[in-house]
Protein backbone atom coordinates (compact mmCIF):
# COMPACT_ATOMS: atom_id res chain seq x y z
CA UNK A 1 0.00 0.00 0.00
CA UNK A 2 1.35 3.33 -0.67
CA UNK A 3 1.99 5.71 1.37
CA UNK A 4 -0.38 8.33 -0.25
CA UNK A 5 -3.42 5.88 0.15
CA UNK A 6 -3.29 5.90 4.03
CA UNK A 7 -2.12 8.84 4.90
CA UNK A 8 -4.89 10.80 3.87
CA UNK A 9 -7.34 8.58 5.56
CA UNK A 10 -8.81 10.07 9.17
CA UNK A 11 -7.04 8.86 12.70
CA UNK A 12 -10.14 6.15 13.51
CA UNK A 13 -9.69 4.90 9.83
CA UNK A 14 -6.13 4.54 9.89
CA UNK A 15 -6.32 2.46 13.28
CA UNK A 16 -9.10 0.16 11.13
CA UNK A 17 -6.89 -0.64 8.78
CA UNK A 18 -3.81 -1.03 10.78
CA UNK A 19 -6.11 -3.76 12.71
CA UNK A 20 -6.76 -5.12 9.32
CA UNK A 21 -3.29 -5.75 8.55
CA UNK A 22 -2.80 -6.86 11.87
CA UNK A 23 -5.19 -10.02 11.00
CA UNK A 24 -4.13 -10.35 7.33
CA UNK A 25 -0.47 -11.01 8.91
CA UNK A 26 -1.73 -13.39 11.31
CA UNK A 27 -3.41 -15.33 8.84
CA UNK A 28 -0.46 -15.61 7.10
CA UNK A 29 1.65 -16.21 10.06
CA UNK A 30 -0.66 -19.30 10.23
CA UNK A 31 0.06 -20.26 6.93
CA UNK A 32 3.44 -20.28 7.89
CA UNK A 33 2.82 -22.62 10.47
CA UNK A 34 1.24 -25.08 8.51
CA UNK A 35 3.36 -25.13 5.85
CA UNK A 36 6.39 -25.38 7.90
CA UNK A 37 4.34 -28.60 10.14
CA UNK A 38 3.63 -30.06 6.58
CA UNK A 39 6.94 -30.06 5.50
CA UNK A 40 8.42 -31.31 8.57
CA UNK A 41 5.77 -34.31 8.47
CA UNK A 42 7.07 -35.15 4.77
CA UNK A 43 10.54 -34.84 5.88
CA UNK A 44 9.67 -37.35 8.31
CA UNK A 45 8.08 -39.86 6.17
CA UNK A 46 11.00 -39.79 3.14
CA UNK A 47 11.42 -38.15 0.23
CA UNK A 48 10.93 -41.29 -1.83
CA UNK A 49 9.29 -39.89 -5.05
CA UNK A 50 8.89 -36.32 -7.37
CA UNK A 51 5.72 -35.88 -6.49
CA UNK A 52 6.78 -35.63 -2.65
CA UNK A 53 10.18 -33.27 -3.30
CA UNK A 54 7.65 -31.17 -5.62
CA UNK A 55 5.52 -30.43 -2.44
CA UNK A 56 7.90 -29.82 0.15
CA UNK A 57 9.60 -27.10 -2.49
CA UNK A 58 6.27 -25.78 -3.05
CA UNK A 59 5.55 -25.18 0.75
CA UNK A 60 8.98 -23.89 1.24
CA UNK A 61 8.45 -21.77 -1.74
CA UNK A 62 4.81 -20.65 -0.37
CA UNK A 63 6.50 -19.82 3.10
CA UNK A 64 9.25 -17.68 2.32
CA UNK A 65 7.08 -15.75 -0.13
CA UNK A 66 4.03 -15.43 3.14
CA UNK A 67 7.26 -14.53 5.33
CA UNK A 68 8.41 -11.41 2.43
CA UNK A 69 4.83 -10.68 2.42
CA UNK A 70 4.68 -10.32 6.32
CA UNK A 71 7.81 -8.30 6.53
CA UNK A 72 7.31 -5.89 4.03
CA UNK A 73 3.22 -5.21 5.63
CA UNK A 74 5.23 -4.62 8.62
CA UNK A 75 7.19 -1.79 7.52
CA UNK A 76 4.53 -0.36 6.36
CA UNK A 77 2.39 -0.78 9.52
CA UNK A 78 5.48 0.93 11.50
CA UNK A 79 4.93 3.79 9.46
CA UNK A 80 1.75 4.05 9.81
CA UNK A 81 1.98 3.78 13.78
CA UNK A 82 4.38 6.96 13.68
CA UNK A 83 2.11 8.93 11.43
CA UNK A 84 -0.61 7.78 13.74
CA UNK A 85 1.64 8.81 16.73
CA UNK A 86 2.41 12.23 15.24
CA UNK A 87 -0.91 13.11 14.86
CA UNK A 88 -2.13 12.57 18.46
CA UNK A 89 0.77 14.02 20.16
CA UNK A 90 2.25 16.91 17.92
CA UNK A 91 5.49 18.47 18.88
Amino acid sequence: MKDTEWSALDDESLERLLVERWLFRGILLVVMLAAAIATTYLGTQGLSSLTDRLTVGALLAMTFFAGAVVFAMRLTDIRMHRELRRRQHPA
